[in-house]
């Protein structure tokens, strides 16, 4: 690229550097609040009222009809078509304009520093709370379905429910955490639903820190035990079975009962007097009494509002619940990642992620396959079906001193974590190497968005610049807007939407067509995102141009004789500044 590189570019931090000290660094997450509520028949009303991109004053108004339930189920043999199909909705309902561009502000704000990630923390009315949010897809992403558009396939994004009414979390300690393991088995004394299993093979599974994490196991309809086991100090609950959601209180099903006669359900509660302590609401406080922070229903149904709201009014810290039907293979692999995160002193947001993607990475060995032909029983939405009730303002539900050995112990954790992530991304541009697999945060450090003419006479140039970029040696990704646009979007939000995904931009103004328009839509509302404008020496900028440069993270003009002018040049004129000014707002 010439003698012209700019020596300070080996230190400006690129994709490949921002991605590979997120491994290792200690992770923090931003809140991205979201409050959504009805308060007309035909409409909801959502405002996203704390977010890093800024606070909106004014809610907007989505036309939503009623709610029918069958409208978000997704069956165990449905593949990522129905649940994108969801998921396409569900953004439309809770992301409209400008909530969707703060958002994506402030996944670039994440993804640009090593040490954040950020959190979308619904607030959400009775009506909404039980929707599948876990299925959000990016509108950006046109074409068949693919594992990458759902938004919590990103690795440094997290979605939980509740406000942080808790702001304080516990001290450091370096005390076993210990966890309660509730069973529900079969009258006929059989263990349908293999709870014994998913306990012995959890043990085994986090064997390794067996000094930092230990579980007992009760069955559920050993009343004596079981009272005993309340009445004593347990930091986890962690119940396996089924929860009757049809009732009020939702209750944990103590003993089962298997009828094929009752369809699609056919298990009920075998007790003829259930106990008490099996109804949400008393369940509750028992759990607060003993000192639980997390809660964990491995059991179809647990995640429904009906259940969890009596342990949000006892203020119980976390609490994971499931959307509907899960497959035990699911369940058992989620857990087994989710408790060896958490055990080390990662925060809830990275324990899930990593438990939701160890879900996924199953499902995608055998993409299609239907969960009775696999070896292991996973169906491919399993791994949106895990709910997170999170009050708490601190994810880091059991905090550990910073001995060097947990220092140590936690970035083996990250960086185990990494290289999962980084496998079921690869796995996923296999399966989709038709399109862009790119997650959102990913896409935000690396990504390059070029503004322009395409006529022959300019576009020639553009794709000079794309081609030097691609090979770059901080692993670029080059974007030139020369496709049709999303259907969802018209062609500014359009525009705006690559933009806020993009590392930096670069606008070609060039006897300018839609470039003014589309600086303007990009410039006055996106302060993190540096914006390098050039021109063929011989042209003058459009006479309005001198009025963004009043916005600082405009850089100056660069007049370039030629291409290869332009791509000598890259170094020193475009990609140094832009990097300079991306390191100046990190740090600032």
């Amino acid at each position: 690229m010439g003698a012209a590189r700019s020596p300070d570019i080996g230190a400006m931090p690129g994709a490949a550097q921002v991605l590979a000290t997120k491994a290792a660094a200690s992770m923090r997450y931003a809140d991205f609040a979201i409050r959504a509520w009805r308060d007309d028949p035909r409409y909801v009303q959502v405002i996203a009222h704390a977010t890093p991109a800024g606070v909106m004053r004014r809610p907007v108004a989505v036309r939503l009809g009623q709610i029918r339930r069958s409208d978000f189920e997704m069956g165990t043999d449905e593949s990522f078509e129905r649940a994108a199909e969801i998921g396409r909705e569900l953004a439309r309902i809770l992301l409209p304009e400008p909530v969707h561009g703060m958002l994506l502000e402030s996944i670039r704000y994440a993804a640009q520093r090593s040490d954040v990630g950020l959190r979308l923390r619904l607030c959400l009315d009775d009506e909404l709370i039980d929707l599948p949010w876990e299925c959000l897809y990016r509108a950006d992403l046109p074409g068949p379905a693919s594992a990458a558009g759902f938004y919590v396939a990103d690795g440094d994004l997290s979605l939980v429910r509740e406000p942080a009414s808790l702001p304080f979390g516990p001290a450091p300690t370096e005390r076993a955490q210990r966890a309660l393991f509730v069973a529900t088995l079969f009258d006929d004394g059989r263990d349908r639903w293999l709870t014994r299993e998913e306990h012995d093979q959890l043990v085994e599974a986090t064997a390794a820190i067996r000094d930092r994490v230990g579980f007992d196991f009760v069955a559920a309809g050993d009343a004596t035990a079981l009272d005993a086991a309340l009445a004593q100090r347990y930091d986890i609950f962690h119940y396996a079975g089924h929860v009757d959601a049809a009732q009020a209180p939702a209750a944990l099903v103590r003993v089962a009962h298997y009828d094929e006669r009752l369809g699609i359900q056919p298990y009920c509660e075998a007790a003829p007097q259930p106990a008490s302590w099996a109804r949400a609401d008393r369940l509750a406080p028992l759990l607060r009494a003993a000192g639980v922070r997390l809660a964990v229903f491995n059991a179809c149904n647990s995640g429904h509002w009906n259940f969890m709201q009596s342990l949000m009014a006892q203020s119980i810290p976390a609490a994971i619940g499931v959307q509907g039907t899960v497959m035990n293979d699911a369940a058992l692999a989620f857990a087994a990642a989710l408790y060896r995160a958490l055990a080390v002193g990662l925060s809830l947001d990275e324990a899930v992620s990593q438990g939701r993607l160890a879900v996924l990475a199953i499902a995608l060995r055998e993409p299609g396959v239907h969960p009775s032909k696999r070896r292991l029983w996973v169906s491919a939405n399993d791994w949106l079906r895990f709910m997170v009730y999170m009050p708490s303002g601190d994810a880091v539900l059991f905090p550990r001193p910073e001995t060097a050995a947990n220092v140590k112990a936690r970035r083996a954790a990250r960086r185990s974590r990494a290289v999962a992530i980084e496998s079921v991304y690869e796995t996923i541009a296999k399966l989709n190497a038709a399109q862009r697999a790119d997650v959102l945060s990913r896409i935000s450090r690396s990504q390059v968005f070029i503004l322009g003419r395409f006529d022959p006479a300019h576009k020639k140039t553009l794709d000079a610049l794309r081609d030097a970029l691609a090979g770059h040696a901080l692993g670029y990704q080059p974007m030139v807007f020369d496709f049709d646009k999303p259907a969802e979007r018209n062609l500014t939000e359009a525009v705006r939407t690559y933009a806020l995904m993009s590392r930096f931009v670069i606008a070609d103004i060039s006897a300018p067509r839609c470039a003014p328009h589309e600086l303007m839509a990009i410039v006055p509302g996106s302060p993190s995102i540096p914006v390098v404008p050039i021109i063929r020496a011989g042209e003058e900028p459009y006479a309005m141009f001198k009025d963004l440069l009043a916005y600082p993270w405009v850089l100056p003009l660069l007049t370039y004789r030629d291409d290869a002018d332009l791509v000598a040049r890259l170094d020193a004129a475009i990609v140094g500044p832009a990097e300079k000014r991306l390191t100046a707002v990190a740090d600032s």
